[in-house]
């Protein structure tokens, strides 16, 4: 029995409750590439689309968009009463692949479709973001453009690859507050309103559960490059980057290289989007740099960087280049996770793209 004015002494069951961990995050990861089968992110999408009930809705943003087949879907799918929004680049870096899906999809969804077009010279609707509110709502952020038909035209497939066939990937939220956030962020590009780099909300991250959403343009650009300066012995990077110049990104991958962390990267084999200047001057500082080179030349148009340290790991992923254009004038989207099972995936892609580059006789090609 204790004494009158004798102190406390809180046993173990009077110790506050540990934090529990956060819920695991409802999403799966999606593959395209040459051990997948053809079109499959692109059958993914129109099975949603043909899923969509009347009264539901179906907001999309991307950058490319020359599938026939999927804009007659979206045609069909305003038909039976779904709400339809659909913004598109209108001046990509090769204009002709979306022309004659615009001329369709202005025909069919008339004030559906919104056409990107910016002010500011060199900045481009480059988000991929396919947004359904029903069965359940879900939304899909990644690297792949709808753009199959270009195989048509071997100019076309030339300067953009086939991107059915090539490395890409989609992560598909089912969290229902995560496919709101980025379903709104498609309303506002299709608005064409609220998403300069100077808007409160575009700077603003959206963390939800154990993900985290940033949208560009934003003032603070370096989201990845501040994780990368803090790491050294004993942590690491893995990724797949198909666009990447010598900015902060390479820069800090360097970095982090010389200070003693463990760097694999896996690059895209045009020297446009990768220079060879860049992959020696990380060779150099000690980063494993392979080009990715494959049968028929399929890209590697995949964007995904794990990051492990301290022992954490977290997996950033989205439409982001790591080139000057995406850093400042682009609209993309960006994703951070620490769900482990995501992040695993993650890690398993990256070890079938590794073993993909040690097959290929990769050479830096130009175009």
């Amino acid at each position: 029995m204790r004494a009158p004015g004798a102190p406390v002494i809180p046993g173990p069951s009077s110790a506050p409750p540990a934090a529990p961990p956060p819920a695991p995050l409802t999403a799966s990861v999606h593959y395209g590439g040459p051990d997948q089968p053809p079109r499959v992110l692109r059958e993914l999408l129109l099975a949603k689309i043909q899923a969509s009930p009347p009264g539901s809705d179906i907001d999309w943003a991307t950058y490319y968009f020359s599938d026939q087949g999927l804009a007659d879907a979206l045609i069909a799918a305003k038909a039976r009463g779904v709400n339809v929004r659909v913004v598109v680049e209108a001046q990509p870096r090769t204009a002709a692949v979306n022309a004659a899906t615009i001329g369709s999809l202005r025909q069919g969804l008339g004030e559906g479709l919104s056409l990107h077009r910016s002010w500011l010279r060199g900045s481009h609707l480059h988000a991929k973001i396919y947004a359904f509110s029903a069965p359940q709502p879900d939304a899909l952020i990644g690297s792949y453009n709808p753009s199959g038909d270009v195989v048509d035209d071997p100019r076309l497939a030339d300067e953009i690859g086939d991107q059915d066939r090539g490395e890409n990937l989609l992560v598909d939220f089912r969290e229902p507050a995560v496919a709101r956030a980025l379903q709104a962020q498609v309303r506002r590009l299709w608005s064409g309103r609220g998403y300069t780099p100077f808007s409160r909300r575009q700077n603003r991250p959206v963390q939800i559960a154990n993900v985290t959403l940033y949208f560009y343009p934003r003032l603070r650009s370096d989201v990845v490059e501040r994780t990368l300066a803090h790491l050294g012995p004993g942590d690491s990077v893995r990724a797949a980057v198909s666009h990447m110049d010598d900015g902060g990104f390479a820069q800090g991958l360097g970095a982090a290289a010389r200070r003693g962390a463990k760097i694999q990267l896996i690059v895209h084999d045009t020297t446009r989007r990768v220079p060879e200047a860049v992959v020696l001057g990380l060779r150099r500082a000690g980063v494993a740099v392979q080009r990715y080179c494959v049968a028929d030349r399929l890209p590697m148009h995949a964007k995904f960087v794990i990051v492990e340290r301290h022992q954490r790991r977290a997996a950033w992923f989205g439409s982001l280049n790591y080139n000057l254009t995406s850093r400042y004038l682009n609209q993309e989207v960006l994703a951070r996770s620490t769900d482990a099972d995501l992040v695993d995936d993650l890690e398993g892609r990256f070890r079938v793209l590794t073993q993909a580059a040690d097959k290929g006789d990769c050479v830096a090609a130009k175009p």
